[in-house]
């Protein structure tokens, strides 16, 4: 293999697996595991639909020469599944949102996404540290498929390089940055006010419709306030040692004064 040769790497977040795709691809599969919520479910029964993008996501980019792939929905689909079994008291699965019941048995319909899945890598940055963005829009809709409102949680993975491979490193980073936004939502959602009216009772109503431009079709661009922070890279490499000080160098003594000469004898008379 020439050094011309394009290095594939495919990260699937999934069961413990390494197979080897030819002479120059690396496949690699990590399960990432649900954090255990400390709190009951919520007594709410929802609907979970999940489309076609977020069930095939998958992030492939060419990078230092390297052609990168991280196959991620099918992955996501179980994780989703696990979170939401352990939030709510009860989940029903939506296969279609335009064929809903007229009365329907859930409250709300939860329809996760995957909005960017973003990385870096030791050659990125110069430190030690491969790390991963991932950010997740949840789509929360009214029972008939009406959209009523749209959270966002953003999950971030690090982790150190080493060994001979960057796939495990890729692998164990997107892992961690899965699990960040599991927890964060277990956290945060039954904070939301999405979440308290629902716990209340309160049917959920259609979000108002987008403000048009005057005199045509296009919606106002409204500009999106989340950010994706980058993850903080510490890199552990001990600091150079401080250069020794320059060597002081004496002046020389300044020679002695020559002696004044003396005064010519006197003759005699």
């Amino acid at each position: 293999m020439n050094g011309n040769t394009t290095l594939a790497k495919s990260l699937a977040v999934a069961m413990p697996l390494m197979t080897l795709v030819g002479c120059g691809g690396v496949q690699v599969a990590a399960e990432s595991d649900v954090p255990t919520p400390l709190i009951d479910p919520l007594p709410l029964t929802v609907g979970i639909h999940y489309s076609d993008a977020f069930s095939n996501y998958a992030h492939a980019e060419e990078r230092w020469g390297v052609d990168w792939k991280a196959e991620l929905g099918p992955y996501h689909v179980r994780m989703a599944e696990r979170l939401f079994a352990a939030t709510f008291r009860e989940t029903i699965p939506v296969k279609d949102l335009t064929a809903l019941p007229a009365n329907p048995p859930y409250v709300a319909i939860i329809e996760p996404r995957i909005e960017q899945y973003s990385f870096i890598t030791p050659k990125d940055t110069g430190a030690d540290y491969y790390a991963v963005t991932i950010k997740y829009r949840l789509d929360v809709l009214a029972p008939n498929g009406s959209p009523a409102d749209s959270l966002t949680f953003t999950g971030y993975g690090s982790f150190k390089s080493g060994g001979l491979t960057s796939t495990e490193p890729m692998v164990r980073a997107t892992k961690a940055a899965m699990r960040d936004a599991a927890a964060k939502f277990l956290v945060q959602f039954p904070e939301q006010d999405v979440a308290r009216k629902l716990l209340a009772g309160t049917p959920l109503i259609a979000a108002a419709a987008p403000a048009m431009v005057a005199g045509t079709a296009e919606p106002v661009q409204v500009p999106d306030d989340v950010v994706i922070e980058m993850v903080p890279i510490i890199d552990t490499a001990p600091p150079p040692a401080p250069a020794a000080p320059a060597a002081t160098v004496e002046p020389a003594p300044a020679p002695a004064p020559a002696p004044e000469p003396s005064a010519p004898p006197q003759e005699r008379t």
